[in-house]
This record gives C-alpha cells, sequence and structure tokens, in this order.
C-alpha cells in the first residue's frame, strides 16, 4: 500500500516538475479556488436555512419603512459577502484558464528553442520537454477551470435564489402589514 501511495506521489511530482513555474502558479490559484468556492457554498447553504427558518417577519416592527429597512439591513450584514465574492471567484476562473495558454505558450517556445538550437546534444529531448510542459499546463488550467465554473454558476444562481426568497418575504410581510392596516 505504501509502496503504491509513494509510486503515485513520485509520479505526480515528475508531473509538476516538468510543468515549470506556470503550472505552480496555476495550482497555486486552484487551491485558493476551489478553498474560496467550498467557502462561498457553505456561506450560502448557512444564509438559506437561516433565511428559511427564521423569518425576517418576525423580528420587524410595525412601521413599513423600518420594516424595508430591516430587510435591507438584514440583505446587505448577511449576503453581502457571497456577493462580493461572485467576482473574484469568476476573475480566479479566468486566470485559471489563461495560466494555462501562458504554459502553452511557455512549453512551445522551450520547443522552438529546442528546433533552433543546434549545439544541444539531443534536440527530441528539449523538444518533448517543452511540449510535455505546453501539455500539462494546458491540461491543469483546465482542469481546474471547467468545474470550477460550473460549480460557480450553480452558486451564483443560488445566491440570486436567495435574493429572491428574501425578497418575497419582504413582499409578503408588506401586504400583511398591509392588510393588518386595513382591519384596523
Amino acid at each position: 500500500m505504501q509502496d503504491s501511495l509513494y509510486k503515485v506521489w513520485k509520479e505526480c511530482w515528475a508531473v509538476i516538475e516538468h510543468g515549470g513555474v506556470v503550472l505552480w502558479a496555476i495550482l497555486a490559484v486552484g487551491v485558493l479556488l476551489y478553498a474560496m468556492l467550498c467557502a462561498t457554498w457553505m456561506v450560502l447553504v448557512q444564509q438559506q436555512r437561516r433565511i428559511k427558518q427564521e423569518s425576517i417577519a418576525d423580528v420587524v416592527s410595525e412601521n413599513r419603512r423600518e420594516i424595508v429597512r430591516d430587510f435591507a439591513v438584514f440583505e446587505l450584514d448577511q449576503l453581502a459577502w457571497l456577493d462580493r465574492r461572485m467576482p473574484v471567484i469568476g476573475v480566479m476562473i479566468g486566470v485559471c484558464t489563461l495560466g494555462g495558454l501562458l504554459g502553452t505558450v511557455s512549453g512551445m517556445l522551450v520547443t522552438f528553442s529546442g528546433l533552433a538550437s543546434q549545439a544541444a546534444i539531443d534536440p527530441i529531448e528539449k523538444i518533448s520537454v517543452g511540449i510535455s510542459e505546453a501539455m500539462i499546463t494546458t491540461q491543469a488550467g483546465l482542469l481546474f477551470a471547467i468545474p470550477a465554473a460550473l460549480i460557480f454558476a450553480i452558486i451564483r444562481s443560488q445566491v440570486q435564489a436567495v435574493h429572491q426568497l428574501l425578497e418575497r418575504q419582504l413582499h409578503s410581510t408588506l401586504a400583511n402589514h398591509y392588510s393588518k392596516e386595513k382591519m384596523a
């Protein structure tokens, strides 16, 4: 068991070494990206539960302006954290994709350098190293970006759904308040 894990680790390390500096950057951004996606998802689920369980209508006052204000304050306090992360996550997904492209260009430069080099003992080795770097970084960038883009789309739609749920609660509370005023 330990021997097979060591072999897997050794193979992964060899791939990382062939990827070059660009692969390290992609890995760093990718880890940060998925950490942000996880944190955002957890906060989103927590806020959805909170909004569904404890109706904001229970804590609001009798004044219509205060009701609207209480809902707005709740939205700013509780949902602004989610809203601020959406553009950052989108940019990080783009950085992973463009990092893969940068690695492709970097690898192709190494490849063409190997082709142009007359002094190299084994130009095929330098060419294969360049192509390997190009393909590894391209694959890494896409492997980080594609699933993250799908998860990001789901999170973004859920954030919009939470805003709509809060808005429906506000309108329901205002309608109940209005009907109580009419009856009085």
